[in-house]
């Protein structure tokens, strides 16, 4: 009788020539697919599992078949590729593919370079329904791309990045995740994480992370221990709003302990806390930030303040930093009333906040304050230039106003006062304030595509 090969050599000849007939591109089909094939166009992969077992390197692309679900979780590490030849994850055909987590993380990207994820969803269980991770995890890498990627149900971060350099987020939309829609931040010292920019992204309805009792969650986009970071035109609304806590809490964008983080034509709105939660506001430069700038921002309806100028106790040194050309609209309905809020823990009054300009900023005060200050231990804090447009209640409110802190030039108009017939109300802790009305309209809808133009046409008329 004839014999012939045992089924497991031939599996085994078999998967050894599609790990190497087709190195460059892999294409992946859910339908037509099967994983024993060699993952080209006409005889694609069929999971994430299959993915996971080739050998990636510089030059390869990974096809999902768009329009289709993949269950699983893709592990990437240790791919050393280059500008010429990355590594490319996306989608081909109609639609984006999209990865199903489950339990887990969409994409893990360890100790790698140059790979560029584009055009592809992530889809975790939920939050509150047993997913643990996040959609797309980067650890320890450098020269990633991240595009055109909605990541929706992760309990920890729609998109997280700790460590590396060199990152760039880009038209990414994060919603319904737990911890945070978008992070990226690194270890505490030293402070290696470095050339991060966030551009053009969503964070939207990340209510917080259900588990997490000790610390703030339900943060849309979020920069911690990071040099030289920039966000720019992107849009953070009703986040924060199941954060299952009392205490400090989430904020729509904002940093944390870095150096040169640059926060720009971001519209930041309807943002939340929980019942007892502070926080819950537009913008913040929060504890240990150097050398860095928000400008040309809108902030509105939020619960917390539109700005807040933050230094939390163990933070390292918060200075030189510049606060200009923004606008909030009726911020902090629930905390600190104030379209700016500025607070430094008095663990911390040794490293206050320090060094700073806020100017040419426009506040309509619709929550009763323009400005509130808790414990602000301030040194070289310098207000100059704002117009603030006030609706009932002070200008000027908070435990005391801070040695450290100067008001100068700023102008004040109480729309209450003018409509009573009362004569303004004066800010004695500015000698140089001007009461004229301003005759500022708040914008009827607000877009990033248009957000440029109308923070330039509402701050510069207020300009001295």
């Amino acid at each position: 009788m004839k014999s012939s090969p045992s089924l497991p050599v031939v599996l085994g000849v078999f998967s050894l020539f599609r790990l190497s007939a087709t190195a460059g591109r892999y294409y992946v089909d859910a339908l037509t697919g099967c994983d024993l094939n060699d993952g080209s166009m006409n005889a694609p992969l069929a999971s994430v599992h299959a993915v996971n077992r080739l050998e990636l390197s510089g030059g390869d692309t990974v096809c999902f078949a768009g329009g289709q679900h993949f269950v699983g979780n893709m592990v990437i590490t240790g791919v050393n590729a280059s500008l010429q030849e990355p590594l490319t994850i996306t989608s081909y055909g109609r639609g984006r593919a999209v990865i199903d987590a489950r339990t887990g993380t969409g994409i893990l990207i360890r100790n790698c370079t140059h790979v560029n994820i584009s055009g592809i969803n992530m889809a975790g269980r939920g939050r509150k329904s047993g997913n643990e991770g996040s959609g797309i995890d980067v650890r320890n890498s450098s020269f990633i791309r991240i595009s055109e990627v909605e990541s929706d149900g992760f309990l920890e971060n729609g998109i997280g990045v700790y460590g590396g350099s060199d990152i760039r987020i880009t038209d990414c939309v994060a919603r319904h995740n737990g911890s945070n829609g978008i992070s990226v931040s690194g270890p505490w010292e030293p402070r290696e994480t470095e050339n991060v920019r966030i551009t053009r992204c969503v964070a939207d309805s990340n209510p917080g992370n259900p588990f997490n009792l000790d610390n703030h969650s339900g943060n849309g986009i979020i920069a911690g221990h990071i040099r030289n970071v920039t966000v720019e035109y992107c849009e953070a609304m009703n986040n924060g709003y199941d954060m299952p806590r009392e205490g400090n809490g989430p904020v729509g964008i904002w940093g944390y302990e870095c150096d040169s983080l640059t926060i720009r034509y971001c519209y930041s709105h309807d943002n939340k806390t929980s019942e007892k939660g502070k926080d819950g506001g537009g913008f913040d430069l929060d504890g240990g930030i150097t050398n860095s700038v928000m400008e040309y921002n809108i902030s509105a309806n939020n619960e917390g303040a539109g700005y807040g100028l933050f230094q939390f106790a163990g933070a390292g040194r918060w200075a030189n930093n510049a606060i200009r050309y923004n606008v909030s609209i009726s911020d902090g309905s629930k905390n600190s009333k104030a379209g700016i809020f500025v607070w430094c823990d008095p663990y911390n009054k040794n490293l206050p906040l320090e060094n700073t300009e806020v100017y040419g900023n426009v506040c309509f005060g619709y929550q009763g304050s323009s400005l509130t200050f808790e414990t602000g231990y301030s040194k070289g804090l310098l207000f100059r230039d704002n117009t603030f447009i006030l609706r009932g209640g002070q200008h000027i409110n908070g435990d005391s106003f801070p040695d450290g802190v100067t008001l100068r030039g700023n102008c004040f108009w109480s729309e209450t006062a003018a409509t009573a017939g009362l004569p303004q109300p004066v800010v004695k802790e500015d000698p140089e304030a001007r009461y004229l009305n301003p005759h500022i309209s708040i914008p009827a809808s607000i877009s990033i595509a248009g957000i440029k133009a109308i923070v330039h046409s509402i701050t510069a008329g207020c300009q001295k």
